[in-house]
């Protein structure tokens, strides 16, 4: 279809139930969910390209004729940043164009909002945009005919599409289909906090390595110190844990693999990694309470200086600028890597986790409207704000995210190490199309923790898998 420049007469959002958007930025960012961001508009007197020219389908030119469609994402309120400046960007592109009508169907609390995701694919009745954490769960979207391909819509727009860092797009993208199923929105990254001033203070060296790692918390235990706890009762510690050591162990693609059931969990790259853990559980690295201690209790010792070590979200940061006593001492780094795999010494745990997908169902008018509603949310302007909310622990899913005006000096760490960045994984399991497979894996590290073997580890993730497909 060929397409023209929106007027800015040409679309308006209705929002549903008499919703009312906020207009301004909420809060810092740090929640105990880890929410990241922070705001600022001034994107035009930044020189920052605005992508304001959207494109929109050619039927009701001149006609006033809307077009309706629906959103359904988990900000339904402004508790978070993301969603905050997400729904301030719908807002504003409510304000800027009249003729698209966009019911909002959001929801924030993940269980209602998946069984009414549910309710709306049993009914054929799926919103046009609606929010994915992409991996396993958007292959079977695809392969069931529910989502669309994007891939047309990015390549007609090569300025927005090359404003995306393109690693942004590996969960939304699948090695046996053709196409780009995803608009990546909101990122992740983990990597490792380093007390710096107690490294120093016990004369011990900044890992690099693991081998390197191991030696610094034989170290610390020597001294009485628990060098790296775990708080593992928050199961999602020893999937991070797990997902940080397979992309220094094996990087992408034999994640994929295992996912895709070309290969077993029972291989050397998850046989070494959970190895690892096991070991390192077993000599007290992790700290004597890893299944009794929650995530909220191991951030506390390390935000209080009684842990040297600690692996977090990026978004970690805006608690360690706001709630450390000081933070001067704190670095940033990438993840230690094993000596015999230095090929993976830069691949990450993390990529896009919040990303819009658009119905296959929505007439072609529909989906533009969609795409013209999704270049407007992913702005750079609105990155900006984002950062700045969260004190500059915000992965950005563009290019070329401006500094931050005082940045602080463990944000420049994140953001000089993840320029180095050659790839990003998730927890393996986030491939896979088996429901309920990570929050498997994940108990079966917990248990593993508490004393099973890595033999019954494996086998109680292969027989999980196998129940699911």
């Amino acid at each position: 279809m060929k397409k023209k420049l929106i007027s800015k007469k040409l679309i308006s959002t209705i929002l549903a139930s008499a919703l009312v958007l906020s207009a301004a930025g909420c809060g810092n960012g740090s929640t105990g969910t880890e929410a990241l961001d922070k705001g600022q508009t001034e994107t035009e007197s930044a020189g920052v390209p605005q992508n304001a020219e959207q494109t929109a389908p050619e039927e009701g030119e001149g006609s006033g004729e809307t077009v309706k469609i629906t959103l359904m994402t988990r900000y339904g309120d402004d508790t978070d940043v993301n969603a905050a400046t997400f729904r301030k960007a719908v807002a504003a592109f409510a304000e800027e164009y009249p003729e698209i009508q966009v019911e909002d169907l959001s929801i924030t609390d993940e269980t209602q909002y998946n069984n009414m995701f549910k309710t709306y694919m049993a009914t054929d009745d799926v919103p046009t945009i609606f929010m994915t954490y992409g991996g396993g769960n958007l292959q079977s979207y695809v392969e069931n005919g529910i989502a669309a391909d994007l891939k047309t819509y990015l390549e007609a727009d090569s300025e927005w599409h090359n404003s995306f860092n393109s690693t942004m797009f590996s969960m939304l993208t699948f090695d046996n289909m053709e196409g780009v199923y995803g608009i990546p929105y909101a990122a992740y990254v983990d990597s490792l906090f380093v007390n710096k001033a107690l490294f120093e203070e016990h004369g011990i060296g900044i890992p690099a390595t693991i081998e390197e790692l191991e030696e610094a918390c034989e170290a610390f235990l020597a001294k009485g110190i628990t060098p790296l706890p775990v708080g593992d009762k928050s199961t999602f510690r020893g999937g991070h844990l797990f997902t940080l050591l397979m992309a220094k162990r094996t990087g992408e693609d034999l994640v994929k693999k295992l996912a895709g059931g070309e290969v077993s969990y029972d291989c050397d790259e998850v046989r070494d990694v959970l190895t690892t853990m096991k070991n390192w559980a077993d000599k007290g690295y992790l700290g004597n309470s890893i299944t009794t201690l929650d995530g909220e209790g191991e951030a506390q010792l390390f935000l209080t200086g009684q842990s040297p070590m600690i692996y977090r979200n990026a978004s970690f940061i805006s608690r360690i600028v706001n709630e450390m006593e000081d933070n001067s001492e704190v670095i940033e780094m990438n993840f230690p890597y094993y000596e015999d795999y230095p090929q993976y010494a830069n691949m990450w745990h993390g990529g896009s986790s919040d990303a819009f997908s658009i119905a296959a169902g929505a007439t072609e008018e529909q989906k533009e409207a969609a795409i013209a509603l999704l270049k407007y949310v992913t702005r750079m302007e609105y990155m900006i704000e984002r950062n700045e909310l969260s004190y500059g622990a915000f992965v950005c899913v563009l290019n070329d995210l401006p500094d931050m005006e005082n940045q602080p000096s463990v944000t420049n760490d994140l953001k000089n190490n993840l320029a180095d960045a050659v790839g990003m994984i998730t927890e393996p399991a986030e491939y896979d199309t088996v429901s309920g497979l990570e929050n498997d894996t994940r108990t079966a590290i917990q248990a593993m923790w508490a004393g099973e073997s890595v033999d019954t580890t494996i086998q109680t993730i292969i027989d999980a898998r196998s129940l699911g497909e």
